[in-house]
């Protein structure tokens, strides 16, 4: 696959016509249309269904467009990274960060580096541990910004310097929601919701919380905190969580109670191993380093 082809195709994927597309990338209609079906005789799979003159993604398509969206993405990156200048530092920074109140102390170091480089952009990718991780393995982001535990494989890991609070976000009117305090003997067999994390099953959740197993009760389990606050709402359990992800406002028909004895999770800030980094990067990582180490 050629980056020119890929960039070809997600014109059609946008478009979703092939005239628009062709007049979108400068060339003629039925150029256009060779490119995509030589493309998808390379990969064996029909990447569109053609409606009249509508251009519908199949399955295989949109796996195509994610994984295309990455390479250009990459490889854009790569070629303004090869052209920086040498007197000015400029360029982008992709960081991936779980949802947490400590990312306040990254924005400190993230508004003095622009201080002294103020030609450097920044880009998060807000999402899951998982999809964080994941997308530090594929090279789609320089740095990650992830809650412990956490598996460093292959990665320099650096604490940041301050740590969140575990508790529960409940409904106002559960009895629950009137303690300054909840202990791990207040939430055996209450129906819990948790975030699912892949390096951390349901046994080693109950362990941190100090609950066991045989009280240990799930009723959900979710990687958006938005969603789970809707059924945290209709009563299907309590939040276990990290402190500030929910808005508990005075409107709000939730509360955060924290966990006593506290439980806290820290922040570290990742990156991978031997991975060259854009000059940009890496004086931003020596930046990060000197403020948190």
């Amino acid at each position: 696959m050629e980056l020119r082809t890929l960039r070809y195709f997600l014109a059609v994927a946008a478009e979703e016509n092939m005239t628009a597309a062709a007049n979108s990338l400068h060339i003629s209609q039925p150029a256009l249309s060779y490119q995509i079906a030589e493309l998808e005789k390379e990969l064996g799979k029909q990447l569109f269904l053609r409606s009249g003159r509508k251009m519908i993604l199949t399955e295989e398509g949109m796996f195509l467009r994610s994984r295309a969206e990455e390479i250009i993405d990459l490889a854009d990156r790569t070629g303004a990274q090869l052209s920086e200048g040498t007197s000015e530092v400029h360029g982008d920074i992709y960081i991936g960060a779980a949802e947490s109140l400590s990312l306040h102390s990254l924005a400190l170091v993230i508004a003095d580096f622009r201080k002294e480089y103020p030609h450097v952009v920044f880009h998060f990718h807000s999402g899951t541990m998982d999809d964080v991780y994941e997308r530090l393995n594929r090279g789609a982001i320089d740095f990650a910004v992830v809650v412990e535990p956490f598996s460093p494989d292959g990665c320099e890991v650096t604490a940041m310097p301050s740590a969140d609070r575990m508790g529960i976000v409940i409904r106002k009117d559960h009895p629950l929601a009137a303690k300054k305090t909840v202990s791990a003997s207040d939430l055996y067999d209450l129906p819990l919701i948790l975030t699912t994390r892949r390096n951390m099953n349901e046994k080693q959740v109950a362990e941190m919380i100090g609950i066991p197993p045989e009280h240990f009760n799930v009723s959900a389990t979710g990687n958006l905190i938005f969603n789970l606050a809707i059924l945290a709402e209709h009563e299907i359990g309590a939040i276990l969580t990290l402190e500030g992800l929910i808005s508990t406002h005075e409107s709000s028909l939730l509360t955060f109670v924290p966990l006593d004895p506290p439980v806290t999770r820290r922040l570290v800030f990742a990156c991978k191993q031997y991975r060259p980094m854009s000059r940009a990067a890496r004086l931003f990582y020596e930046k990060v380093k000197e403020n948190f180490s």
